[in-house]
């Protein structure tokens, strides 16, 4: 089979976040033939070059510095968005309306309005859309579901989660993800931190049917940190930095979960994650909630009748770079050609659906 002909939006030298070339850069030089990067899309044309020249690409790569030209080039199979949220709608709907197949970073939009937008144009084109809520690919979340659907610990009965993390302080973040304190980005501590998150439980355990939630911005102050660890700025955040919400899944089972921004208790995993069945109980661990990513997990099944506790190992490779790992299983679960294998824009539209209803519960 021919390689896909990948164009990406977002592989900057300046760009204040890197995950195109942390995650995806990675995959795209080791896929093995499956995929050829052959152009670069920024916001200028110099700008496209110079990441050209900064990653080793080959001379053969064509820049592009507005995604309308990107998406006029009709040598590529697949357009990757990996800008900041707030551009994902204006950089990938050209290619989109061009009838390109899509692979844009979760969030999709940085709203519901933009995200829906996206799904319905790409429907109405006929293209496949891929969106990266890389935890439904990851092999320690597929473990987790797989030990549910084997029976292990019975009829799930409910499942409670407490997590800290979306930034590594309480009251302070980077310089360059100040934008994580302006909703109106769209990405920030809710729908990425908390989003993946949530995303990754409801694959292991399914919707919920309904779910109340309480939201607060507690640390409204935030101090952004320069390069050289000083604070350069202190702004506001209209960005909620609490959830607690409960909920009742399709299943009938109780969802209880507590997440807020910053460090967990010290020594501390940031995330315990239970699942509580009639025959026994997991208690998942990590360092944090990014579980999508795969920081250090543990999972552990205690068997009530033998009164044992059992911990589950899962298949993984180290051949990536780690925040590479899903993302390019996310690739190769495209290549495969099954769309079951990986989440689409209209997963993306009900995850999003989800986030309003967390920012409507905040405005009440």
């Amino acid at each position: 089979m021919a390689a896909i002909r990948v164009g990406i939006i977002g592989l900057s030298v300046t760009a204040k976040t890197s995950w195109a070339s942390s995650a995806h850069l990675p995959y795209l030089r080791a896929s093995k033939g499956k995929y050829n990067l052959v152009a670069v899309c920024n916001s200028t044309v110099a700008s496209a070059r110079s990441a050209i020249e900064k990653f080793d690409l080959p001379r053969t790569t064509r820049a592009y510095g507005n995604p309308q030209d990107l998406a006029n080039d009709e040598e590529v199979d697949l357009v990757v968005c990996c800008t900041r949220v707030d551009v994902h709608h204006e950089a990938i709907r050209p290619s989109i309306e061009s009838g390109k197949n899509v692979y844009v970073e979760w969030p999709l939009g940085a709203n519901l309005k933009e995200a829906q937008e996206l799904s319905a144009l790409a429907k109405e084109k006929g293209i496949k859309t891929v969106v990266g809520l890389q935890g439904r690919v990851s092999p320690f979340v597929q473990r987790i579901k797989s030990v549910v659907e084997e029976g292990r610990i019975g009829k799930i009965l409910s499942s409670s989660i407490t997590a800290c993390g979306g930034s590594s302080t309480r009251d302070s973040l980077p310089e360059r993800l100040g934008y994580f304190t302006q909703k109106s980005v769209g990405g920030n501590m809710v729908t990425i931190g908390f989003g993946h998150l949530i995303d990754s439980v409801i694959f292991v355990l399914g919707e919920p049917s309904s779910f109340n939630a309480q939201v607060g911005i507690k640390r409204p102050i935030v101090n952004l940190i320069g390069e050289d660890g000083k604070v350069t700025e202190t702004v506001t955040s209209d960005v909620p930095d609490h959830i607690s919400l409960h909920g009742t899944l399709t299943s009938g089972a109780i969802l209880s979960v507590q997440f807020r921004r910053g460090q967990p208790f010290k020594d501390s995993p940031g995330l315990v994650w239970y699942i509580h069945g009639e025959k026994g109980e997991i208690r998942i661990t990590a360092s944090g909630p990014a579980i999508q990513v795969g920081r250090d997990p543990k999972i552990e099944v205690h068997d009530f009748a033998k009164d044992e506790i059992e911990s589950v190992s899962w298949e993984s490779d180290d051949d990536l770079p780690l925040m590479a790992r899903n993302v390019a299983r996310m690739y190769e679960a495209f290549a495969s050609g099954d769309e079951r294998q990986y989440p689409d824009f209209e997963d993306a539209v009900v995850r999003h659906q989800m986030m309003e209803d967390l920012y409507r519960c905040a405005r009440n």
